[in-house]
């Protein structure tokens, strides 16, 4: 028998029972084997110590001021989920609201070589785009950012209400334990 194996089967012996043919395969090995039997003997007397080690129950408050601990960092945790899902939001809605404005902008732009062309008809252009903006953004307005931006908020209403019945029901949950 290698030592290695030898002490696979010391720590197997010490958590109980062992194969008897293993058994008597380890007995043999730490006759011939002057390394393992002293190790042997260094693990025994360790587990004897331990084993007439007095048990001390842990103090009352031990286990609030963990559990305290527990739900200060399932808090944190939630918090930050929570940031990260109204921040992806934000910037879905903006997304929503700025890419049809560029894309109205990069059409009306199109035209900016001509407009640079002539001095007088410049600002008469730059006024027609300027207009052209404006009513881009007002319909933005209107058709996306207003019914998206009443979405996000009854959104983030459903969340936290469905956050607090989520945490109502965990504190129920640890009660009852």
């Amino acid at each position: 028998m290698r030592c290695r194996r030898a002490r696979d089967l010391m720590l197997a012996r010490l958590d109980g029972p062992i194969d008897p043919k293993a058994d008597r395969a380890l007995e043999q090995h730490l006759v011939d084997c002057d390394v393992c039997r002293s190790e042997w003997q260094r693990v025994r007397a360790v587990e004897t110590l331990f084993r007439s080690a007095v048990v001390r129950p842990a103090p009352s408050h031990l286990k609030a001021q963990i559990m305290h601990r527990i739900d200060r960092r399932d808090q944190a945790r939630r918090a930050v989920v929570g940031g990260i899902v109204l921040g992806l939001g934000a910037a879905a809605l903006a997304g929503l609201t700025l890419i049809p404005l560029g894309l109205g902008l990069s059409g009306s732009l199109g035209a900016a070589p001509a407009l640079l062309a002539g001095a007088g008809e410049t600002m008469t252009q730059l006024l027609v785009v300027f207009a052209g903006v404006t009513r881009v953004f007002v319909a933005l307005l209107d058709q996306f950012a207003l019914p998206l931006g009443a979405l996000a908020l009854g959104s983030v209403f459903a969340a936290l209400i469905l956050n607090g019945l989520w945490i109502v029901t965990l504190r129920r949950l640890r009660v009852a334990r």
